[in-house]
């Protein structure tokens, strides 16, 4: 005979079960809606990654240089300005670790891939590289098909909104609401009207911004030093293997920036460039870290070029490669 007490639990636990499935149904999608919502906004907010990303795909066949640094190469390279079919993939807080993994992922989808242009700024050796959950690795990997997560990728690592929903958050506000994003992306991704900073709010007064403390990084680490350089070389090292012509620049700076340096940093970023010399001397070097060339109009801030800036550097480089023909 069946235990009806038993049939009777039985039957309430599913009802609970069934109750609470279908709670969470309709709690769950719309908020999956939203999201999702949000996703599509921000993928059509105009970014240089979305622009590199279409440039790189059908321009890669005809890639001859690819550009890597940080936010201060991301500001200093206009490819409309080199005569080489070129792509500049900097970005903030992309340091050498990042910049390798770019290059090796990247690399074997071009054709034609003959310079790869480096950065080597005073401090770049004693930062430390990103994490492996560094919020950009979503950004690599859903715009260049990178992956730097260092290990195998889940739908998730391909959403942007939920990489940094800080940051995201503001571009929405500024783009859709705001309206007021000053950017002009060319089809390099790179902004012809990059003048936002502390130079141009102050008219570009020198007194003004010459009172103005600039803070270059003070902090000396000499294990991310062994690091990061050990990096460089890996970098250089697969450069030179697969008969690739490697350019190192050290970028304008203004005087108060240049004038602020920590010179132990200074003093062994200095002693590596002379390894490389030794150790690679088929690479290029541009070193325009006191280039007396660029003025405090060429400025957005003391360490960061405007587009004005950024179109003086460019033909800089163009110059020294074609004196490399």
């Amino acid at each position: 005979m069946q235990d009806l007490q038993n049939n009777l639990f039985t039957s309430s636990f599913k009802e609970s079960k069934r109750y609470l499935f279908t709670y969470s149904l309709w709690f769950f999608i719309p908020v999956i809606i939203f999201y999702c919502i949000i996703e599509m906004l921000v993928l059509n907010i105009p970014t240089n990654y979305k622009s590199n990303s279409a440039y790189f795909n059908e321009s890669k066949n005809d890639i001859e240089l690819i550009a890597l640094g940080s936010s201060q190469m991301d500001g200093a390279i206009n490819p409309e300005y080199i005569d080489k079919t070129a792509i500049c993939l900097a970005s903030a807080s992309q340091h050498h670790k990042l910049d390798f993994t770019i290059l090796k992922q990247l690399h074997p989808s071009t054709n034609k891939l003959k310079y790869v242009v480096l950065e080597l700024s005073n401090s770049h050796l004693e930062l430390p590289h990103n994490s492996k959950v560094f919020w950009k690795n979503n950004v690599y990997l859903k715009y260049y098909n990178v992956n730097a997560f260092e290990r195998a990728t889940y739908f998730k690592d391909e959403l942007i909104y939920i990489s940094n929903p800080d940051i995201y958050s503001k571009m929405l506000n500024k783009h859709y609401i705001k309206k007021n994003s000053t950017e002009v992306l060319n089809k390099y991704g790179f902004n012809t009207n990059s003048f936002e900073g502390v130079f141009p709010k102050n008219d570009y007064n020198v007194e003004a911004i010459n009172k103005i403390k600039a803070r270059p990084n003070q902090i000396e680490n000499l294990e991310t030093y062994k690091i990061n350089t050990a990096y460089l070389f890996s970098i250089l090292d697969y450069i030179k293997d697969n008969d690739l012509q490697a350019v190192i620049c050290t970028l304008p700076l203004y005087k108060t920036y240049v004038d602020n340096l920590n010179s132990n940093i200074v003093f062994r970023r200095d002693g590596i460039i002379s390894e490389i010399r030794i150790k690679y001397p088929e690479v290029i070097f541009i070193e325009a870290e006191g280039d007396p060339n660029f003025n405090i109009t060429d400025f957005n801030n003391a360490n960061h070029l405007n587009s004005d800036g950024a179109k003086k550097f460019s033909q800089l480089l163009n110059t020294t490669l074609s004196n490399l023909d």
